[in-house]
């Protein structure tokens, strides 16, 4: 898949789970709300017409806003992107 509209193909890192007690269960599926405000992702690929980012951005890391992170499935694929806006700070 390629993105396209000025977004760009992410990789989120997993996190590590810690291992939690819990007295209660929860739905599956279920996320806390308690989510960092920005994340450190890598570019895997980019929008043809993106302004700010190119070919050379493929691959480094870079800080979005987590909120604006777009899990998309497709394909039996977990594809993320996020709008070239949303990101904050890219590597030098």
């Amino acid at each position: 898949m390629k993105p396209v509209n000025r977004h760009l193909l992410i990789e989120v890192p997993e996190k590590e789970s810690e291992a939690e007690m819990r007295t209660f269960l929860l739905p599956e599926g279920y996320k806390s709300k308690e989510v960092e405000r920005y994340t450190l992702v890598q570019i895997k690929d980019i929008s043809d017409d993106c302004e700010k980012f190119h070919q050379y951005h493929i691959n480094k890391m870079c800080v979005v806003e987590t909120s604006m992170i777009n899990e998309i499935e497709a394909q039996g694929y977990i594809y993320n992107i996020i709008a070239e806006n949303f990101v904050v700070l890219v590597e030098g």
